[in-house]
């Protein structure tokens, strides 16, 4: 009985920790989701740009 009570209380623990560390990853990758598609599309605007003025090939 003991250790049921024990396990039941490390488990609530775990979950809220795990639970707190999702939100916290969601919203790093988000970031980070937005920053690579920013840069990307900066990237094809610049390789675009200098391609209609003939600076690259």
């Amino acid at each position: 009985m003991k250790t049921d009570n024990v396990t039941n209380s490390n488990k609530t623990e775990r979950t809220t920790i795990e639970g707190e560390s999702k939100e916290a990853l969601n919203q790093k990758t988000s970031v980070q989701f937005l920053l690579s598609t920013a840069l990307v599309v900066i990237t094809i605007i610049l390789v675009s740009a200098t391609a209609y003025y003939g600076l690259i090939r």
